[in-house]
């Protein structure tokens, strides 16, 4: 079931949480709200849950399919709902907070008690935690609460998912296990879903869509690929990994950051405008001699190889400070040292005009 979000705003005094957002959620896809504290994305999930009322504006829409759900209780709009911190029941045990949701459903409506044991069971296996569900959330690790969170959110048979922060208050290695199982579920249920996150490294690598959101408004969506290698702005680009920053300026429809030329940025840019140029430690190699156009003269500052990439500390000649990462073989190619002399090259960047304030 898709989910299409249409001019939604919201305040709170003179705050500006949302801006006028209109987004669309694939059927059956697990999408990414992206982005910095503040950004406006546990909002707009509490917005599409219901928790939270848009501003009144005109043509202001929250659609599950084809039904326009922004007028409809909290109750009705079979959300399932997973909060950061679990919000588990202390007093149940694990097969009760799963079934819950179905429990306090109205008589008319309620499952037969050996459909609800049927449903928790299979939920139970679904979740992998078969032998657990006469515990209590006090028994549990963070990870298995989670689990428990997910489990009871899927047992209303709810029409989509929402997640918000779902791995937030975990530690790093949990973490990882747990939003590829997540990545392994979603690919099992199908389940439109939409989680919030501020972990680059998580959006990439379990989300099949990006939203990334800033100040309150989308500043570019698409798949992982799209918003990583090829950013909309200086901010996602930014935001999205560790970058080299190096300022310049627009001179004859080029712009030049010292030794590196490179094309202007797209718009209507004057000859001396600012404009910022952005390379990934990946994107750049290490040379010892200076054979490439554009390589930048420096020195290794420190070494570190300890991880799956070598990472090169390295001062420019104008005494710029810059981050490489190499492959263990090209740094065993190289034989690099401390205070030795080499030259930077980027294979490849990017370039923006310089509005946005880091």
């Amino acid at each position: 079931m898709s989910i299409e979000i249409r001019k939604i705003s919201k305040t709170f005094g003179t705050f500006a949480a949302l801006r006028n957002i209109n987004l669309v959620v694939p059927d059956g896809q697990l999408t990414a709200l992206l982005g910095p504290s503040g950004s406006g994305k546990t909002t707009l999930l509490r917005i599409i849950a219901g928790l939270e009322t848009p501003d009144a504006t005109d043509g202001a829409e929250i659609r599950f399919a084809q039904q326009n759900v922004a007028g409809i209780d909290v109750r009705d709009r079979r959300v399932g709902f997973v909060f950061q911190h679990y919000a588990l029941f202390r007093q149940l045990n694990v097969f009760e907070n799963i079934a819950f949701g179905l429990r306090v459903r109205p008589r008319q409506t309620r499952p037969p008690e050996a459909v609800i044991r049927g449903k928790v069971k299979d939920l139970l296996k679904l979740v992998q935690l078969e032998g657990l569900e006469g515990r209590y959330p006090a028994q549990l690790s963070g990870g298995q609460r989670q689990r428990v969170a997910l489990a009871r959110a899927l047992a209303i048979e709810p029409k989509v998912l929402l997640l918000d922060e779902p791995f937030g208050a975990l530690d790093a290695r949990v973490r990882q296990d747990l939003r590829r199982w997540l990545r392994r579920l979603h690919d099992e249920i199908h389940v439109t879903s939409l989680f919030v996150t501020h972990d680059q490294e998580e959006a990439l690598e379990v989300a099949d869509r990006i939203v990334v959101m800033n100040q309150g408004q989308i500043e570019q969506e698409g798949s992982p690929d799209e918003v990583f290698h090829s950013p909309a702005s200086a901010f996602v680009m930014n935001f999205l990994g560790n970058v080299n920053l190096f300022h310049g300026r627009v001179e004859e429809g080029k712009a030049v950051f010292g030794p590196l030329v490179m094309e202007a940025p797209a718009g209507p840019l004057s000859h001396g405008s600012p404009a910022r140029l952005f390379v990934r430690p990946f994107d750049l190699d290490i040379q010892l001699q200076a054979g490439a156009d554009g390589a930048l003269a420096g020195r290794v500052t420190r070494l570190q190889s300890a991880g799956p990439v070598v990472k090169v500390d390295v001062t420019t000649a104008e005494g710029q400070p810059m981050h490489v990462e190499l492959s263990h073989e090209r740094a065993r190619q190289l034989q690099l040292a401390v205070a030795q002399a080499i030259f930077v090259v980027p294979r490849t960047a990017h370039v923006f005009a310089d509005d946005y304030a880091i």
